[in-house]
């Protein structure tokens, strides 16, 4: 029997051939478009493409997208109308000396941490929400700006940025530089600050004169007391022991029992030679004398007990007090003269020392943008490109290396 022919469906299976001679098959595609994506994101991911991708943006941000800015800038000095001779070194200070320029540039100093202060913020802006509005974020620059509801300390720091105080160590004078997106903001905020200043010198130098002058007349006031309360007692004591001064009515007691003493030792010498002269110590002549020397003697007694007992008057205790007393009143009338010349010399030098806002220079209304910002900003780029290379291959030789 003839071998039978095979069957179709018996044959081997052969592979099949694609209706279109361009067709890839799946695999073989997917094998060789995987490599291109990768080099693809390869190329994007090397680091020379992110330094130009990010120089490239920040050159488009600063020289096309970013707002314009205006500067308006002024200066000026604190000044005193005399010049210095050994005055205070600065407005806060009322004891070390030092030369005007030291003290112009200690007061600028003060003056640019106080134009910095949220009280000065407050007193320009009072309301936040005019602030936001005034400079609001704009399109297409949303970068710059305050955005709306924005907090106390957002707002304050803003504000710190729209403005400069650089106190000249060389010259003393203080160079105020104020910006803004437009002319007027930058010119007004200039203005605003330059009264901010004048009444933040005037009222701060003339609020301590004024607390130095009021020290001074208190110091005159209590003196006035003192001597007035001293003087008082010391009346009252004259009062007490008849007006007059005890240590002039000691020395006249003094000077009165002397003369007694005196006359008893004259009376003494005539007894002692009447004595000798009648035989009879009865006689008329010794005995008158004797009543006289036993008077002599009492009355002797009784001006030392009136003067000196504590039953008596006791005159050296009491002019102990007088002399207390009277010393009380000079202590306190050269207090009163001292305390005179303080106050008029504090008014003096209070005159001397008055200060001044000097405008050197006036600010200007600004007529064109201020470039300088975009140049900054952009080196600022570079800059970081800079230091993020180098730290950057630092660390990856310090990685290699170990």
């Amino acid at each position: 029997m003839p071998d039978s022919i095979p069957t179709p469906s018996s044959s081997p299976s052969l592979p099949k051939v694609s209706s279109s001679p361009f067709q890839i098959p799946s695999s073989l595609a997917f094998g060789q478009q995987a490599p291109i994506w990768r080099e693809r994101l390869e190329r994007f991911t090397r680091p020379k493409f992110l330094v130009s991708a990010f120089l490239a943006t920040s050159a488009f941000y600063c020289f096309v997208i970013g707002r314009d800015r205006y500067t308006s800038v002024s200066e000026f000095v604190i000044q005193q109308a005399i010049p210095l001779q050994g005055s205070s070194a600065s407005v806060l200070a009322g004891a070390a000396s030092a030369p005007q320029v030291l003290t112009s540039l200690v007061d600028g100093q003060y003056l640019q941490v106080y134009l910095e202060s949220s009280d000065v913020k407050s007193r320009l802006f009072s309301d936040g929400k005019k602030l936001e509005q005034n400079y609001s974020k704009k399109f297409p620059d949303f970068w710059t700006g305050l955005s709306p509801k924005s907090s106390a300390p957002k707002q304050l720091e803003f504000y710190r940025k729209q403005l400069s105080v650089a106190p000249q160590p060389l010259s003393g004078s203080v160079i105020l530089t104020t910006s803004g997106f437009t002319p007027e903001q930058a010119f007004n905020l200039n203005n605003d600050l330059l009264k901010q200043s004048r009444r933040f010198v005037n009222e701060v130098n003339q609020s301590i004169n004024a607390d130095q002058n009021l020290f001074a007349k208190k110091e005159v006031r209590l003196a006035e007391i003192n001597i007035k309360a001293a003087t008082r007692k010391l009346e009252l004591f004259r009062e007490r022991h008849g007006n007059l001064s005890v240590e002039t009515e000691q020395a006249t007691t003094s000077s009165f029992i002397s003369g007694l003493e005196s006359q008893l030792v004259e009376l003494k010498v005539e007894e002692a030679a009447l004595r000798r002269q009648y035989r009879d110590p009865n006689a008329p002549e010794v005995a008158f004398v004797a009543d006289q020397v036993k008077e002599l003697e009492l009355q002797i007694r009784q001006e030392r007990n009136r003067a000196l007992s504590k039953n008596g008057r006791d005159l050296n205790a009491l002019v102990l007090e007088e002399a207390g007393l009277i010393s009380d009143v000079e202590y306190a009338t050269t207090t009163l003269q001292s305390a005179r010349l303080a106050a008029d010399n504090s008014r003096r030098e209070s005159q001397r020392q008055l200060k001044f806002v000097v405008v050197l220079s006036q600010p200007q209304l600004p007529v064109s943008p201020d470039q300088n910002w975009r140049w900054q900003a952009f080196l600022g780029s570079i800059g970081i490109v800079v230091v993020a290379w180098g730290v950057g291959g630092f660390l990856l030789s310090a990685m290699r290396r170990s």
